[in-house]
């Protein structure tokens, strides 16, 4: 019997079974924060502490709940829930690199975010960040914006910006502690338990004074690479700490740390076939944060530095050392509560040993202006001056309007619409290396508009976003040339998101996510045209809480861009218990319960039937 229908059968009989129990329970358990609170702040749309409800785009707001049902299956697995969003490589082994792909962009066109600042590896072909980074557990909150965002955030900003805030010290003395382990196999491997992740957090201080610091330890050896019998083991070791001065509510600084080393096997990609190849990455991270607050607005610096060093074990082997260094400077201002304002600058500058050593410098200066009309419409409008070193001068802008047509006590109804234009300068790679890079390549410029509507009652929420993007001209890797060009045509991307939540039962929640993606003269290789996520979750005794997830991945293009890879489903299955005598929380997910086989990246293994199993402790 085909998998698909395999599903639809189980879907009934869990529903049913949960059901029946929820009959017998006497306990109630408020769920209710999983529908979307339009008071909730959100910072990512304009910089500025604004509740959702005042917000011109439908932000994505991740928060600490949602992130503790992912500890076990990291980052890759929690961000492809949402609409719109693809992680590709996270369901091969875990040393993948990792595309994050937001509207049919890739990793050039979506920027990273820690606390603010933005971090990427200009060694890398986009000049990304390695996602393998991050554990969740140092994780608080993510906010993700959608669409072209170079107005406020600058270059990379073309599809998409995701801002990761990272846990804060508390007063008083608190630790975390978290234990994982499991397995990752492919479909035909062998079953045993292979994943190990420890986890181990202590912050503490006064009102004023604060310091935390941790430690992570994250070793798998269960898969291969390519389809092969050897095992390519990952082994992932970071730490850090950082320190934050408060002075009452007028100033505060925080300054940190962060140190990761991975020790990661691969195989060889042309041609496909197991090898002992290894890949040896440090990162070393300096960051800062200082705000100063006055009346009706505020002044911040955001400061990085991160290096990173690659060694390729291989055939061919060689090393990588890159720097990337930023500082940004913005003031915000907000005048009798109806105009409110951001101005700043961003000086940011990036190096890789390509050719004995190569680097670009980028200074912008931006503006960002919410004008509230009224209590239902408003307007936020932007600017930014990029001057690169290579490139010259290059102007963006984003016009956002947003009118909420209906303002009930029960219900509210609200649609906005974006027109945004982003600009993206050749990584150094794509200008430099040796075997591939191409000086002459032009910058590639972006013009997104989206126009959506966001409904909301008290049990249900709904929304719906059409996007279009255009690429001129793009950045491509030529077949014939084995060399990046800008690409002759003009390429288009478009689809539709929609978003679809709430209550089917006093306990049972519904969570359903859509999106649709199409090009024209575009790259979509690998990525779905069709996606869906169905989340059911189930909370009871007031400790337990139960997760089914069905994700549904429609036909892809392969590598040769057309050849059509089958559309396949996958079922997922979380299960937590909160103690409630002391601050201890047990959590199991079962992943791929059907075991499916289907091709994720062609040539290379994916994640069948997996269990992991962990414990979360938190004092106080």
């Amino acid at each position: 019997m085909n998998p698909f229908f395999k599903l639809w059968w189980y879907i009934p009989l869990i529903t049913c079974a949960l059901t029946a129990q929820q009959n017998l329970i006497k306990d109630s358990l408020d769920i209710s924060n999983q529908i979307n609170d339009l008071d909730e702040i959100v910072l990512i749309d304009s910089r500025l502490p604004l509740k959702r409800s005042e917000s011109g785009k439908n932000i994505i707001k991740i928060t600490q709940a949602t992130i503790d049902n992912f500890q076990g299956l990291g980052l890759s697995s929690l961000l492809k829930q949402y609409a719109g969003i693809e992680i590709l490589g996270s369901q091969t082994y875990a040393g993948q690199n990792k595309t994050i792909s937001i509207r049919g962009g890739r990793n050039r066109q979506v920027l990273i975010l820690i606390d603010g600042i933005r971090v990427s590896d200009p060694s890398r072909i986009d000049s990304d960040f390695n996602l393998n980074f991050l554990d969740l557990g140092q994780i608080e909150s993510i906010e993700i914006l959608k669409g072209a965002s170079s107005t406020l955030y600058g270059s990379s900003a073309a599809s998409g910006v995701i801002n990761i805030k990272t846990k804060n010290s508390d007063s008083g003395f608190n630790l975390r502690f978290q234990s994982i382990t499991g397995s990752q196999n492919s479909q035909n491997t062998v079953r045993k338990f292979n994943l190990f992740k420890n986890n181990l957090q202590i912050s503490g201080g006064g009102e004023r004074f604060k310091i935390k610091g941790y430690a992570n330890h994250d070793r798998t050896t269960g898969m291969s690479a390519v389809i092969g019998d050897e095992f390519d083991p990952f082994d992932q070791f970071n730490f850090g700490t950082a320190i934050k001065f408060e002075s009452k509510k007028t100033f505060n600084i925080k300054a940190g740390f962060d140190f990761s080393d991975i020790q990661s096997d691969y195989d060889n990609n042309f041609p496909l076939e197991d090898s002992p190849f290894k890949l040896s990455t440090q990162m070393n991270r300096f960051h800062l944060n200082s705000n100063y607050n006055y009346k009706n607005g505020g002044l911040s610096l955001r400061m990085g530095h991160q290096k990173t060093k690659r060694d390729f074990q291989s055939s061919f082997p060689f090393q990588t050392d890159a720097e990337n260094t930023q500082l940004e400077i913005f003031n915000k201002y907000v005048f009798k509560e109806e105009f409110y304002t951001v101005v700043g600058v961003l000086i940011q500058q990036n190096f890789a040993d390509y050719e004995g050593g190569q680097k670009t410098t980028q200074k912008d200066f931006f503006g960002n202006f919410v004008a509230k009309f009224s209590d239902d419409f408003r307007i936020n409008l932007g600017g930014r001056w990029n001057n690169n070193f290579n490139y010259g001068s290059q102007f963006t802008y984003s016009i956002n309007p947003s009118w909420r047509l209906i303002n009930g006590n029960d219900y509210s109804l609200k649609i906005h619409s974006a027109l945004s234009t982003a600009f993206i300068a050749p990584s150094l790679y794509q200008l430099f290396d040796p075997y591939s890079g191409n000086i002459d390549l032009k910058p590639e410029e972006n013009n997104s508009f989206e126009a959506g509507l966001i409904f909301n009652n008290k049990k249900w929420s709904f929304s719906s976003n059409y996007f279009s993007r255009l690429e001129t001209p793009s950045l491509v890797y030529d077949l014939v040339t084995y060399r990046y060009e800008n690409a002759f045509k003009e390429a288009r991307y478009y689809g539709v998101e929609t978003v679809f939540s709430g209550f089917i039962h006093s306990k049972i929640f519904i969570d359903q996510q859509i999106t649709f993606t199409e090009t024209k003269d575009g790259d979509l290789r690998y990525l779905p045209n069709f996606s869906s996520q169905t989340n059911l979750s189930y909370s009871f005794l007031k400790s337990w809480n139960v997760n089914l997830t069905m994700q549904i991945f429609g036909k892809r293009y392969g590598l040769d861009n057309i050849t059509v890879l089958d559309a396949y489903q996958l079922l997922n299955l979380n299960i937590s218990h909160q103690l409630l005598n002391i601050p201890l929380k047990l959590f199991v997910h079962a992943t791929n319960i059907l075991n499916t086989d289907y091709i994720e990246i062609e040539g290379y293994a994916t994640k069948g039937r997996n269990l992991v199993v962990g414990i979360s402790y938190d004092l106080p």
